[in-house]
């Protein structure tokens, strides 16, 4: 059993840095355990060492009511009787706190600035990681963006399923196979520094058959001016899962090139994919009437209109052209600036006449004034 002092972000008094390990290497060190209880201790190390909520050990010790040593020991293979010298496992009472800490932090980052709405497509998706989860195999998601698949996975998803088996990783624009490779690494929490087939070694060790990978702007990868840096993403991405037996969602937003790609560079993977998730082609009906509900506004029927300063609209057809040509974003801003409006008559709830308010103001932003005229 090892432990690795080569740290992602190797910064001096960084919350990663208290966090001496690697995804894989604490797969080896804790393997001598059930799933269940390593699964725990490694859904806290992904959780802690992530930069988008970081926190020391001591501060998660602290949080957890045990010892910064305990965590020390545990994830270096190193926790023994003290007579024996036999490797000990977490006690009940550690493995509770980790899940009641975890449940915790994952409420709190959920909700955010905006709180996430289950929406019908959003369940699509989080279904569909369910069934890579469930049947080990590679899933295909694919729908335009703003329709909110980053957001259910990033925000929802992942934090909600983060017991040491879901690892979510954006992929970057013209980054090719050695960025790919590089993503998947830092998203794994194991260090970037070293070379790419050393990177795919080490990703391969650290994912096990109960691992979900969650691989989101896959299109992006086709955007290099290497020639086959595409294919070769696709075949190591074919060649972890393959080894692994892992479950795998791929999640792309141009859907010409999923269906080009499946009969070319995707192939290999594209046919072990057995569940393939198409989304509608804009926001439907019933994702912006859960949203609308859950802000305390029924769906608006047709012909209903609001008068705001002398200007009268249909907040229907309002939003049907938002979510057919800008998607959930523009729906949700226009939701937030609606409060904005409320808030200055004292009112925490809105009505369809601050959203139009917000929808009218942010027109006129966006309209060029002539103040020759």
């Amino acid at each position: 059993m090892t432990e690795t002092n080569t740290i992602v972000g190797s910064n001096v008094n960084t919350p990663r840095t208290s966090w001496p390990w690697s995804r894989d290497t604490l797969v080896q060190n804790m393997s001598y355990m059930p799933p269940e209880e390593s699964e725990a201790l490694l859904a806290l190390f992904s959780w802690c060492a992530d930069p988008r909520h970081p926190l020391t050990r001591d501060e998660a010790a602290n949080r957890l009511g045990f010892s910064p040593e305990t965590i020390y020991q545990l994830m270096s293979g190193k926790y023994r009787d003290p007579d024996t010298r036999e490797a000990k496992r977490p006690s009940a009472a550690f493995l509770k706190a980790i899940k009641e800490f975890l449940s915790t932090e994952s409420r709190r980052f959920m909700l955010g600035k905006n709180e996430m709405v289950e929406t019908p497509t959003a369940k699509r998706i989080y279904t569909a990681c369910d069934l890579a989860r469930e049947s080990q195999t590679v899933v295909f998601i694919w729908g335009p963006s703003h329709i909110g698949k980053t957001w259910a996975v990033e925000r929802y998803y992942a934090p909600r399923n983060n017991h040491g088996k879901t690892i979510y990783c954006r992929m970057r624009a013209a980054s090719g196979l050695m960025g790919m490779v590089r993503a998947m690494a830092e998203a794994a929490g194991i260090s970037n520094k070293s070379n790419t087939p050393d990177l795919i070694r080490r990703i391969k060790n650290a994912t096990t058959p109960n691992t979900l990978w969650i691989l989101d702007e896959v299109h992006l990868l086709a955007n290099t001016y290497r020639k086959g840096s595409f294919f070769g993403c696709m075949e190591v991405m074919r060649e972890i899962y393959d080894e692994t037996e892992c479950g795998m969602v791929l999640i792309f937003t141009i859907l010409d090139d999923v269906k080009a790609a499946s009969q070319q560079e995707l192939q290999q993977l594209w046919r072990r994919g057995v569940h393939k998730v198409p989304l509608p082609d804009m926001p439907t009906r019933g994702d912006v009437a859960a949203i609308l509900k859950h802000h305390g506004l029924d769906f608006p029927d047709k012909g209903f209109k609001v008068t705001v300063k002398g200007v009268t609209d249909e907040p229907r057809e309002c939003i049907r052209q938002q979510a057919r040509f800008n998607g959930l974003k523009a729906i949700t801003e226009r939701i937030r600036y609606a409060y904005k409006m409320a808030s200055k008559t004292g009112s925490e709830k809105i009505t369809w006449e601050n959203f139009m308010e917000a929808h009218f103001t942010m027109e006129k932003q966006a309209t060029i004034q002539k103040d020759w005229d």
